[in-house]
């Protein structure tokens, strides 16, 4: 995970232009793709889970927001699970995470974006890393699968950019 000087960068950078999320993109030299490095989640909520009753900011929303993103993603990823007296599985979670009935389409493509990774030059965050500059992808739900590689995710996006070599945010 990032350090918390890159965490207020980003969730200074996706707040100043508005954007629904922005994403970290790191090289990871042991497996030599670009994998998740961090990201702030910007953009609708449809069901808020707080532990505290008191007054919070904007920013505090977003960024407790894109710890819970995380931290649901963590608990699906992991496949802790029990089983009831009746057989049933059920997914352990902290009384208070998320479950996947609360997010929207937005907060879904965010948190599906934590499981991919790009080779350099593979798809439009690698290209990016490798040629070293921003690209720019208008209509990602219609683009090539060779280019973006999310793009069955991306039905309801608009517009994504790979800004740098390194990052990636959304506008809806």
């Amino acid at each position: 995970m990032a350090n918390d000087g890159l965490k207020q960068m980003l969730q200074s950078a996706v707040r100043s232009v508005q954007w629904t999320y922005i994403i970290f993109w790191q090289f990871c030299p042991e497996k030599r793709v670009l994998v998740w490095g961090d990201g702030c989640y910007n953009g609708a909520i449809k069901t808020r889970k707080t532990v505290q009753p008191m007054e919070v900011t904007t920013e505090e929303v977003a960024l407790s927001r894109s710890e819970q993103l995380r931290e649901l993603y963590d608990s699906l990823a992991s496949g802790e699970q029990q089983v009831t007296e009746n057989q049933q599985v059920m997914v352990r979670r902290p009384s208070m995470a998320l479950s996947p009935e609360d997010l929207t389409e937005a907060e879904w493509f965010y948190l599906m974006c934590v499981s991919f990774s790009f080779a350099p030059g593979v798809g439009l965050v690698g290209d990016a890393y490798e040629k070293q500059q921003s690209l720019w992808l208008i209509g990602a739900n219609e683009a090539d699968s060779k280019v973006f590689t999310r793009n069955i995710l991306a039905k309801t996006r608009s517009r994504v950019a790979v800004a740098g070599s390194s990052s990636q945010v959304l506008r809806m």
